[in-house]
């Protein structure tokens, strides 16, 4: 049980984050500062710092926007699953829809596929940050567990993928759309159906499935 201090902590280090994710979106990654995180926050630099730096900051609240849209893809996809459940005439439109693996893969990582283009300066910087070390994101984390998961269910659903070749494949498919996402980051690539087009791409080559 949280002590009424823990407790004011944890609202106080919730309020910081959600007051930089607010400014980050706002007014970019360079528009944004610590005393700014602070006033708009209405805490001293002092907390902002024990929260983290700015770089940390922003690592914090880029996971939780990947977070947010993986959550809501994921959710999408069960109720998607639910209603093909209850209306078997629907079973096989709502199998066969999205095409092959490859296509499939592409549907389920174009949110995250829009979120590096959208907000491409803070895709930018957050991949930056992580590239030079020293910070750990959720990509590389629990979120890459979920989405290692999610795509061997993909790639074995139909039986195109054997399972003693499924984890090593969908950790291959993992690692060459994270590289993806990074390097139009890098680029400042903000055009959403080129970026998706390469991760088709990379998709194709590892699934090598004709489906």
């Amino acid at each position: 049980m949280s002590t009424p201090r823990a407790e004011v902590k944890r609202l106080t280090h919730s309020r910081v984050v959600d007051v930089a994710a607010h400014l980050f979106v706002e007014k970019g990654f360079a528009g944004t500062s610590i005393r700014g995180i602070a006033k708009a926050a209405g805490v001293s630099v002092g907390t902002v710092m024990s929260v983290g730096d700015k770089s940390a900051l922003l690592v914090r609240v880029f996971d939780l926007l990947v977070e947010a849209e993986v959550a809501e893809r994921t959710a999408l996809i069960s109720r998607a699953r639910a209603t093909v459940a209850g209306h078997p005439e629907s079973t096989v439109a709502g199998a066969n829809a999205g095409g092959n693996c490859p296509d499939r893969l592409v549907g389920f990582t174009a949110p995250l596929v829009a979120l590096f283009t959208r907000h491409d300066e803070l895709a930018r910087a957050y991949a930056s940050t992580l590239i030079s070390g020293g910070r750990e994101a959720g990509l590389f984390s629990d979120l890459a567990t979920g989405l290692t998961d999610r795509f061997r269910t993909v790639i074995t659903e139909r039986g195109c993928t054997a399972e003693d070749d499924a984890a090593a494949r969908a950790g291959a498919l993992y690692f060459a759309f994270v590289g993806l996402l990074f390097t139009a980051a890098a680029a400042g690539t903000s055009d959403p159906e080129a970026l998706a087009a390469d991760v088709r791409g990379a998709f194709g080559a590892i699934c090598a499935c004709l489906e």
